[in-house]
């Protein structure tokens, strides 16, 4: 991360049911390709930002709403050298959301979805989600907190949100990727091989290692990265030291761990757990 980013990335466990908030002055820093079984939900604020979201490619800039369904795998970057972009951004489960929709809208089948359209044009949005996240950034009243992000959701919702019967969590193709997936995550903790999740999928190594690219857009190793700091997350918002949860997620070390950690999020666990409520 270079000198000129500022990136507060936090926990509140009293909004939504608890997920992670962002605010961020993002210059030469980058996301390479991940996703999350979660939605992003995002507003900006100045400059301009390049992304790829599945096959999408967009340019966000102020008065946009980005809003990424699980799964999907994105990037982003400067759309301009040196430029960079300011944007906040909330990250809520799945069921937090439904459970908003029910509220809204009453009780029915399927789960909220908000279509194929990553990139909205909504002035009106826009500003009212980043007035939230600066409250819920600025305040230590968690009452007040929890009415601006609700109003902010409520709004997005029902301008944008539709009930589907489509899964939200994007399904991995194939029985053998799911197998190995299932395998990583009981197993996170543990040093995995590839040979031995190769096994749990019924493939040979290379082919294994092939389909599994094809069908998350990742390598098994950036996988079981990402899904290892995500892991890490809770237990630093519960205060749990860095040294203590780079074992208990499976890093060979702290600073392992807290290099990734920094290289993917854009700040320290230290500071990530500071900041979190």
């Amino acid at each position: 991360m270079g000198m000129s980013d500022n990136i507060e990335l936090w926990h509140d466990r009293h909004v939504l049911g608890g997920m992670d908030i962002l605010q961020a002055r993002c210059r030469t820093y980058r996301y390479d390709a991940h996703s999350h079984d979660f939605f992003v939900v995002a507003a900006f604020s100045a400059g301009a930002q390049k992304h790829r979201i599945a096959r999408t490619h967009g340019i966000a800039v102020p008065g946009t709403v980005m809003i990424i369904p699980p799964g999907e795998m994105h990037t982003g970057e400067s759309a301009k050298r040196h430029v960079g972009w300011d944007y906040s951004a909330f990250y809520p489960s799945v069921s937090s959301l439904d459970q908003l929709t029910d509220s809204l809208f009453g009780h029915s089948r399927g789960s909220l979805d908000f279509g194929t359209t990553f990139l909205i044009e909504d002035v009106e949005l826009s500003a009212k989600l980043l007035a939230a996240a600066e409250v819920a950034h600025a305040s230590c009243d968690a009452l007040k907190r929890q009415e601006v992000v609700l109003d902010a959701f409520e709004m997005l919702i029902r301008r944008y949100g539709r009930r589907s019967s489509r899964s939200l969590i994007k399904p991995y193709a194939t029985a053998p990727i799911q197998k190995a997936l299932d395998y990583i995550m009981a197993n996170l903790t543990r040093r995995l091989s590839i040979k031995e999740i190769a096994v749990q999928a019924g493939l040979s190594e290379f082919h294994f290692m092939r389909l599994f690219k094809l069908h998350t857009n990742m390598t098994v190793h950036q996988y079981v990265t990402h899904q290892r700091l995500e892991a890490a997350k809770p237990l630093l918002a519960q205060g749990a030291s860095s040294a203590s949860v780079a074992a208990s997620v499976g890093f060979y070390d702290q600073s392992h761990f807290t290099s990734h950690f920094r290289r993917t999020f854009g700040l320290t666990p230290r500071r990530y757990a500071t900041a979190c409520r």
